[in-house]
C-alpha cells in the first residue's frame, strides 16, 4: 500500500520565506544601483556664445568640394545663439588616462530625418560606434553624403520612405550635406564618451558622470573649447563656464 504524504507546515512556510527573502534581495540590489548610479558627480556651469556662429557677409551658401560656406540662408540660421529659437550648444566629458569610456546604447536609434529640405536635427551627438538612420521623408529624392576627415560617405539617391543607415565608428565632427540640395547642411557630432548634453537656451547646462578624472569640452558649430581638466569624487560637484 502506499502512502501520499503532503507537504508539512514547515516546508510551505520555509518556501514562501525563500520566495520572500529572493524578491527582497533583488530588490536591494536594484536599489544598490540606482544610489551608485545617482552618487556620482556632477559638472554644470554657462555657455556664452557670440550673436551668430554660422552667418557671413557673403550671399548664397553651400559647398564646394566639401567646403560648407554658411550664411543666413542655411538651415544652421540660428545654430550657436543663446536664443529660443535654436540651441546647438553640446558639452561633453572625456575621462582621462587609461579609463575607457563604457558604450551606452542609446534607448532610441539614432536619427537624421531629411523633412522640408533640411537636417533635423540640425546637430546630432553620438558616441563612438553608433549607427545612424538618415530617412527621407520629402516628396522627392536625397542623396546624403559627407566629406569630412572623421568620415567620408555618400548613401547615394533615394525616395522617399526610405532609409539608410551608417556606423560612425571614429570620433570627430561629421559635416553632412545633401548632393541635389546645395543648402542643406547638418553636424554630427561623434564622441568617445557616453557623458554628453545640450545647454539650455540660457546656455546653462548640467552634466552627470561617475567619480573620475576627465577633460570637459564645449561645442558650438565649428568651434571647439580648450579643454578643462577636473578630477571628481563621489558626491562632489564642479563649476566649469566656457565663453566663445
Amino acid at each position: 500500500m502506499s502512502i501520499c504524504s503532503t507537504p508539512s507546515l514547515y516546508s510551505h512556510s520555509d518556501r514562501i520565506f525563500t520566495v520572500l527573502v529572493i524578491r527582497l534581495l533583488n530588490n536591494l540590489t536594484v536599489i544598490a544601483a540606482l544610489a551608485s548610479a545617482a552618487a556620482g558627480a556632477t559638472i554644470s556651469g554657462k555657455v556664452k556664445v557670440p550673436a551668430s556662429t554660422e552667418s557671413s557677409s557673403q550671399p548664397g551658401s553651400g559647398y564646394s568640394r566639401g567646403v560648407y560656406s554658411p550664411t543666413h540662408k542655411s538651415s544652421g540660421e540660428n545654430a550657436g545663439h543663446t536664443s529660443k529659437k535654436a540651441v546647438n550648444i553640446i558639452i561633453w566629458a572625456e575621462p582621462t588616462g587609461d579609463i575607457k569610456a563604457p558604450f551606452h546604447k542609446p534607448a532610441k536609434k539614432p536619427t537624421m530625418i531629411q523633412q522640408n529640405k533640411k537636417f533635423v536635427p540640425h546637430v546630432l551627438v553620438v558616441q563612438t560606434g553608433s549607427v545612424v538612420d538618415f530617412p527621407n521623408l520629402d516628396p522627392l529624392y536625397h542623396n546624403v553624403f559627407s566629406y569630412s576627415r572623421a568620415k567620408r560617405f555618400d548613401l547615394g539617391r533615394y525616395e522617399q520612405g526610405k532609409s539608410k543607415a551608417i556606423s560612425f565608428d571614429q570620433p570627430g565632427v561629421i559635416d553632412v550635406f545633401c548632393e541635389i540640395h546645395e543648402d542643406m547642411h547638418a553636424y554630427l557630432l561623434v564622441l568617445d564618451t557616453p557623458w554628453f548634453t545640450s545647454a539650455g537656451t540660457d546656455g546653462s547646462y548640467e552634466l552627470k558622470v561617475p567619480a573620475g578624472a576627465y577633460r570637459v569640452f564645449a561645442w558650438i558649430p565649428a568651434r571647439r573649447s580648450e579643454p578643462v581638466e577636473l578630477s571628481l569624487e563621489e558626491s562632489s560637484s564642479r563649476t566649469v563656464d566656457f565663453s566663445f
